[in-house]
């Protein structure tokens, strides 16, 4: 076990926070269990036992905070008993971390404030400059800035002091974070720039990685190219290293970095990645903040109702961050706007005003109760601070009128949208009733075409085929009884052989019309099939292999056949790629080709891609062509409903 007493705390910025904690000892279960049979031993002596205490508060931060704070609760009573000074600051500062991992900032505060007195009693400073960093911390999740960088520079001197260049990295990256959230850019790339020349001598990629994430923040708002640079960085540092909290942070930040860089493809990738490794982490917080990332990503690319659907999963998830809470709300304005449901936008918009007026209120009375408290300690500061207080409340004032100011414009918005669309309320009805009568047409013309592929495909099969069979059968016993020249022997063998190509041709274009495997077991094995005859085609098969209702399962295959003879005819590919990818709630598949290619802009579509288009669309499927002078790619998406 590692013999290090003291864990520091690191802000990371961009509405998150990271701490310092070494990836692996993140949520080892086999460590834990045994340091609590090795705190079982009666041998141990107080000074072991306390730090096994510690240890434990430590591996159960980033997955069981509230049992942590069990075993910091029976180190204090041991370390009271003991009169040892070091652990009870050391413990007590711990079991606040632990409270602000579960977001709970008035025991965080309670449990900060004890470890001081026993700190500034100790000959070493250690305990007392991770005391004012990690108050610092607690200040700045609140957006108490000010406090909090009054703090940080404490913890600055007493690092300082300490001659502890880790501790002065550390701290100097939180300051430059503060002024990023001032957006004092100046300043915080100065204080940044510092912890990342000290990250870099120390070789702490820890630190590096924080940093990084900081500097993305300041340089999205200077250089998209730098800060995506930094982002990345930060992401590969951190899956290095195992921490996947902050893995999570820096998969976020780079998908806001390509938000603003209106790359919503890549914001979606890595934004949901970041998701994925949030959902292990499992922090309340965290996971909101992804969800409502993920929501203004899926705004951008015009997907409403899925972007309304995570900004809820967002507001379920954590409601203690008034910037998350208001950045549902407006997600939730903006999608029922475009999705036409006026009133729950202007439901909404009455929120977000109450919301605002809150937020206005709380800060005014915050501002009153730091000038009382300030008035009595001393009337000259006092002055100073009150115009100070007076500063920002016209500033949040000024906040909160534009803020409203802007819901009477989205409100006005919002009845005009209402008087319009009662205008088009019957056009769009009976667009819609046109559009139904099309997909029903398509749907039933496509059920024929399947009826009679099945019919063709038997009287082929099971008539002419058969016919044929006979045919061949007869034909040697003629040649038993007649005397037949040299000359004709070979064309009657020639003959027998043209018969036999053409049985099997017979039977290949019914199979093809109608395929028993597709009949009997389904897309994946009669796909497997039918790129197996094709030498330079290859296919890929992904999912649950759940068999699709039979037009579906036809429609698909009808597709993908269609496509591969394009690429084979038109496109002169040599290698044809095709992937079927299956989920509980969707289907896709891709057919990918290495052909010259075309210009689908130019290029007015073939009967048969026509035929492919409204084969989707009668499923309320999604169709994507992407060709060039390297090939051609389709890609297609269908969701699975229950009844299919």
């Amino acid at each position: 076990m590692k013999a290090t007493t003291y864990k520091s705390v690191k802000i990371l910025p961009y509405l998150f926070l990271l701490f310092s904690i070494p990836s692996f000892v993140i949520g080892q279960e086999s460590t834990i269990d045994s340091l609590i049979r090795e705190l079982e031993s009666e041998k141990l002596s107080v000074e072991k036992r306390l730090e096994i205490y510690d240890e434990l508060i430590y591996q159960h931060w980033e997955h069981d905070a509230q049992s942590g704070i069990f075993f910091g609760q029976e180190g204090i009573v041991l370390a009271k008993k003991q009169n040892n000074k070091k652990w009870l600051s050391t413990l007590y500062s711990h079991i606040a971390m632990s409270h602000y991992y579960l977001t709970q900032y008035d025991s965080a505060h309670y449990y900060q404030d004890l470890a001081f007195p026993p700190a500034e009693d100790l000959d070493f400073l250690m305990p007392l400059a991770n005391a004012h960093m990690n108050k610092g911390n607690i200040f700045k999740m609140q957006n108490l800035l000010p406090q909090a960088l009054s703090s940080y520079f404490n913890a600055l001197k007493t690092f300082e002091k300490a001659e502890s260049e880790k501790g002065k990295g550390m701290v100097l990256g939180n300051i430059g974070h503060v002024y990023l959230l001032l957006r004092n850019y100046e300043q915080a790339e100065k204080y940044l720039k510092k912890s990342e020349l000290i990250a870099i001598e120390l070789n702490d990629e820890e630190d590096l990685g924080s940093v990084s994430i900081a500097l993305t923040n300041i340089y999205m708002e200077t250089d998209l190219n730098k800060a995506i640079d930094y982002a990345s960085k930060a992401v590969n540092i951190y899956q290095n290293l195992g921490n996947k909290y902050a893995e999570a942070v820096a998969l976020s930040i780079l998908g806001a970095c390509y938000i603003e860089k209106k790359d919503y493809k890549q914001a979606e990738i890595y934004t949901e990645r970041g998701l994925m490794v949030a959902k292990e982490v499992g922090y309340p917080n965290l996971l909101a903040q992804l969800y409502i990332k993920l929501s203004n990503v899926r705004f951008y690319q015009k997907r409403y109702t899925e972007s309304e659907r995570l900004a809820e999963e967002s507001r379920k998830t954590d409601t203690t961050s008034m910037d998350i809470k208001h950045n549902v709300l407006f997600n939730h304005i903006r999608n029922n706007m475009y999705l036409g449901n006026l009133k729950k936008a202007e439901d909404y918009i009455d929120q977000y005003y109450e919301s605002l007026q809150q937020y206005a209120l709380e800060e005014y009375q915050n501002s009153l109760s730091e000038l009382e408290v300030k008035y009595e300690t001393d009337k000259k500061e006092l002055k100073i601070n009150a115009l100070e207080e007076q500063h920002r409340l016209y500033i949040w004032l000024s906040i909160a009128g534009g803020a409203i100011l802007l819901i009477i414009l989205a409100f006005a918005f919002v009845r005009y949208r209402l008087v319009v669309s009662k205008r088009k309320l019957a056009e769009e009805e009976a667009l819609r009733l046109e559009q139904e009568k099309q997909l029903v047409a398509v749907q039933a013309t496509l059920d024929g075409e399947s009826a009679e592929r099945t019919r063709l495909a038997k009287d082929l099969h099971d008539g002419l085929g058969g016919m044929l069979s006979a045919v061949k059968m007869n034909l040697p016993q003629v040649k038993g009884d007649a005397v037949l020249e040299t000359v004709d022997v070979s064309r009657f063998q020639t003959a027998l052989g043209m018969l036999d190509d053409s049985i099997q041709e017979l039977r290949r274009v019914a199979h093809h019309m109608m395929p028993e495997s597709l009949l009997s077991y389904g897309l994946k094995i009669s796909l497997a099939d039918f790129c197996a005859a094709i030498p330079t085609a290859d296919f890929h098969y992904f999912g649950n292999e759940a068999r699709l209702s039979g037009k579906m399962e036809i429609m698909i295959y009808r597709c993908i056949h269609e496509l591969v003879n394009n690429a084979l005819k038109h496109a002169e590919a040599t290698q044809i790629n095709v992937q079927l990818v299956q989920e509980s709630d969707r289907i896709s598949f891709t057919v990918q080709d290495n052909g010259k290619g075309f210009d689908w802009q130019t290029v007015s579509e073939g009967m048969g891609l026509r035929n492919i288009r409204q084969r989707i669309d009668a499923f309320q499927g999604k169709l994507d062509i992407y060709s060039s002078a390297e090939g051609t790619e389709v890609h297609v998406e269908l969701e699975l409903r229950e009844n299919e």
